[in-house]
């Protein structure tokens, strides 16, 4: 275990920041508490980055109205702990972010995920991204807006939460902030970027407009299989702080068993000056990084897709594929995911939202959105031949 920093040292340059990984069983609040605790002391003092007065956004990932032993969201135990720092700092918590389809149903995401729980415990109310405003930047992949709410803060804690993703492969920290893109303009960028990396570059541009000053990931429990939202919760039992969220997420990669080099992120970072594979790593302080890995982690199915050499995908592309669909016997008609799809891919028949393939890219966005698991992933028959 390596020694930790003085509480009056300041947290290090975002460049040169070390991440802290700390052991945490479960959410009971004096774990969380005592998990976050350590995990701070051992980057410095949270007064040297927190001073009194100071807006200080909270953002979780609130991706859709599941509870929080879903693994789907930020556990709101977490919300509360770190709220409860910024507060013993006197800082001002707000407590926001803004999840896909929810601009009319809003408080029934607050209430599910437990937000609307630990906004109480912490004096505040939510505070919706989508109501605030916006501004829009210019971008190398096209404009980008995000609310003003991220904008405006004094400083922003990145409350992530470890998953996997049909599309970037893994879900953390960066990928977090695109959650300051206010509604249906996520459902703009995932039109204009349908591929991975596409995707990624622009994840990339936004997340460099609101670079958060700290960041703290739920791995306590995780997410394997088909995420964001549609796979199956993981026991991790772990905490990650860091000043640096490219560099947190390429330790949380290491602990789900993925490489940071084979990840859309990271290479889409790596065309920036915000990563590069060759930089001498930042330390990871506190427990062991291969006690706590997870060997036998199952990546989304599109994954295997990656295991088929491409001279054999190249030629049989029209036969080799995975697909959303929507399984009948749990769909409820809700809706969601129809009025929510970037390319109008979706209509209801018979009561079940039916896909025009022709017009899907597979963006996962249906998948993210529906919380009753109606929409699963197809493989084709060569598919799973193949993988």
């Amino acid at each position: 275990m390596s020694p930790s920093l003085s509480l009056a040292e300041p947290f290090p340059l975002p460049h040169l920041s070390a991440t802290a990984l700390v052991r945490c069983g479960a959410y009971d609040p004096a774990d969380v508490r005592r998990a976050l605790r350590r995990g701070l002391d051992l980057l410095g003092s949270p007064e040297s980055l927190i001073r009194p007065g100071d807006r200080v956004l909270l953002k979780p990932n609130m991706l859709s109205a599941r509870e929080p032993e879903r693994a789907v969201t930020t556990h709101p135990e977490i919300i509360t702990a770190i709220g409860e720092v910024v507060l013993d700092c006197r800082g001002k918590v707000v407590l926001g972010d803004s999840p896909g389809g929810a601009a009319r149903h809003l408080e029934r995401y607050w209430e599910k995920t437990g937000v609307e729980l630990a906004a109480r415990r912490l004096g505040v109310r939510p505070v919706s991204f989508e109501e605030a405003g916006i501004r829009s930047f210019p971008a190398p992949e096209g404009h980008i807006s995000i609310s003003r709410v991220a904008l405006e803060a004094d400083l922003i804690i990145n409350l992530p939460k470890l998953k996997t993703h049909l599309l970037t492969r893994m879900t953390g920290a960066v990928k977090n902030m695109f959650g300051t893109v206010p509604g249906f303009r996520k459902g703009d960028i995932h039109s204009r970027a349908p591929s991975p990396l596409e995707f990624s570059r622009f994840v990339i541009s936004i997340y460099r407009q609101v670079v958060p000053a700290l960041t703290v990931m739920d791995a306590v429990t995780v997410m394997e299989g088909n995420g964001p939202s549609s796979g199956d919760p993981r026991h991790l039992g772990a905490l990650l702080v860091s000043r640096d969220a490219l560099t947190l997420d390429s330790y949380a990669a290491r602990l789900i068993g993925m490489e940071p080099a084979r990840l859309p992120m990271f290479q889409a970072a790596a065309e920036t000056d915000l990563w590069s594979f060759d930089r001498p790593e930042s330390p990871c302080l506190g427990d062991d990084l291969a006690e706590l890995c997870l060997t036998d982690f199952r990546p989304p199915v599109v994954t295997r897709l990656e295991r088929i050499p491409r001279f054999i995908h190249r030629g049989l592309r029209r036969m080799i594929w995975v697909r959303p669909k929507a399984d009948p016997r749990r769909c409820t008609s809700c809706a969601l995911c129809v009025q929510n799809c970037p390319e109008n891919a979706m209509t209801f028949h018979r009561g079940v939202p039916r896909i025009d393939y022709k017009v899907c890219i597979k963006c996962g966005c249906c998948d993210e959105l529906c919380s009753d698991r109606a929409i699963y992933q197809e493989m084709s028959i060569l598919a799973r031949l193949f993988s």
